[in-house]
This record gives C-alpha cells, sequence and structure tokens, in this order.
C-alpha cells in the first residue's frame, strides 16, 4: 500500500515501527539482501529531494513553565495579573502554527512584528 505520508504506519505503535527499523538495518549490512549490496535503491544526498514525512494538521501546544505562561500572559494582560490563579489547576493549551512545520531547506519568512498601516 502506499501513501504520501507515514502518519497510519506512525499510528501503528512503536512495537511495529521499531521492528521496521531494526529490520532495515539489518537487511543494509547483510550483502544477500536487495539493500545489502544494491547501489541502485539509494540516491545521493546532494540529489535527494526531500519530503515531508508526516501530515501536520494541528499543533496541540501546552504551557507547563510557570515563567512561559507569566510572559505569555503580560503579553494579553497587566503584568501583576499576568499569570491567573487558575493556571496551576487547568492545563493551559493552544493551536500552534502548523504551517511552520516545513521539509528542511526550506525558506521561511518570519513576521516581522506588527507595524501600524500607512
Amino acid at each position: 500500500m502506499s501513501q504520501d505520508y507515514l502518519n497510519d504506519f506512525i499510528a501503528l505503535g512503536k512495537p511495529i515501527t521499531n521492528k521496521v527499523r531494526t529490520d532495515i538495518q539489518s537487511w543494509l549490512k547483510d550483502k544477500s539482501s536487495v539493500l545489502g549490496p544494491n547501489p541502485q535503491v539509494f540516491v545521493k544526498q546532494s540529489e535527494a529531494q526531500m519530503h515531508m514525512p508526516v501530515r501536520v494538521e494541528i499543533i496541540p501546544t501546552f504551557i507547563p513553565v510557570s515563567e512561559h505562561a507569566t510572559n505569555v500572559g503580560k503579553m494579553f494582560r497587566d503584568p501583576e495579573n499576568a499569570l491567573l490563579p487558575n493556571w496551576k489547576h487547568l492545563p493551559v493549551g493552544y493551536h500552534g502554527m502548523a504551517s511552520s512545520i516545513v521539509v528542511s531547506g526550506t525558506p521561511i519568512n518570519r513576521p516581522n512584528g506588527q507595524t501600524m498601516p500607512t
């Protein structure tokens, strides 16, 4: 079965993915396997085209460190009320920017803060 992403494979769990990894390592060492002596199954790194290995839809991110939560709170509230009392009792989460996950080497345009319209 051919798929564009490894999400379904990863979902099979560590016992399966670890077994596949160790099998591939064995085949690479075994000169009688299809991977061992066969240079046609490989390409030079400089000629390889990178692809996203997984489909990333939402990145759930949690704020477990009080200093981080305080700094974020200061952006939205006054410094005296930066860390709300319920922070120690409820998990604080947000959706990260899934669009910021790209293949290595992809140019990234980073925001330069907010500016007033001219």
